[in-house]
């Protein structure tokens, strides 16, 4: 079974390379099975999804 790879973070609507090269494994919690692996975001990443997410809230449309 080929296992999908995820090198990129989805951020403010759009993917975006992450700010390091880490990996991790994502693991079935039925089969406890490594079924793919993805991005890890570092704290840089997790800066920028929350500027995005507070910028969606406040310019976007749920502002009202």
């Amino acid at each position: 079974m080929k296992v999908p790879s995820y090198d990129r973070i989805f951020v403010g609507g759009h993917w975006e390379t992450g700010a390091e090269d880490d990996r991790i494994e994502v693991i079935s919690p039925h089969t406890e099975e490594v079924i793919g692996h993805a991005a890890a975001g570092s704290a840089q990443d997790v800066d920028a999804a929350v500027r995005a997410a507070r910028d969606a809230f406040d310019k976007g449309p749920w502002r009202g």
